[in-house]
């Protein structure tokens, strides 16, 4: 009896140690068009929604994927986004849109103001991940949609690449830049449309 107690004890204790021994590095995706530290007022007449970020299943998860290959992924257990992703593509988007387009107050969805937006962005994304080499692809589908007549205003398929690091840090800030390019572009698409 005290030889099985002993096992059993052993097992459990290295079992324990097992799930202690891995240390999590955690990622946040950040703006690199950053505010000016004025405040500014929500212009009430003026304000750009940006929809729940839609993002495949893959990467629907805490931890970071990377493409091995056509249709293989390695899902990293000890890199972990700190947050939701597609809340953190989200808060990127809206911070990076509000200063490329200043006239316009950009909310991201669901917001607690008593406001409603007069148009929403949609946003989904199909692939956000790097490779061993470092070359990160974001690709997917944006819209613009009028959402007092109900209409699409407008929206194009996306597929952005940049070659960074090939470390996982690096990964994320590719990933970074990837953003702030589609911002760019989503940016000077709409100006003149909203």
């Amino acid at each position: 009896m005290y030889k099985n107690t002993a096992l059993l004890s052993a097992a459990l204790a290295a079992l324990l140690l097992a799930g202690c021994s891995g240390k999590s590095d955690y990622y946040t995706l950040q703006p690199r068009l950053l505010p000016h530290h004025e405040l500014r007022s929500i212009q009430t007449e003026h304000i750009v929604g940006i929809g729940e970020v839609q993002v495949a299943d893959y990467l629907d998860k805490k931890e970071l994927a990377t493409r091995l290959g056509h249709g293989r992924m390695r899902i990293r257990q000890n890199s972990l986004w700190a947050g939701v992703l597609n809340r953190n593509i989200q808060r990127v988007l809206k911070v990076n849109l509000s200063q490329l387009i200043p006239s316009r107050t950009f909310l991201a969805y669901p917001w607690e103001e008593p406001v409603s937006d007069s148009h929403r962005l949609f946003i989904t994304v199909d692939q956000f991940d790097g490779d061993s080499n470092g070359t990160v692809t974001l690709m997917g589908h944006w819209s613009l949609v009028d959402q007092r007549e109900n209409r699409l205003v407008t929206g194009e398929d996306f597929r952005l690449t940049e070659r960074g690091a090939p470390d996982t840090a690096g990964i994320v800030q590719t990933q970074n830049r990837l953003l702030e390019r589609l911002s760019r572009i989503i940016a000077g698409k709409i100006r003149n449309k909203i």
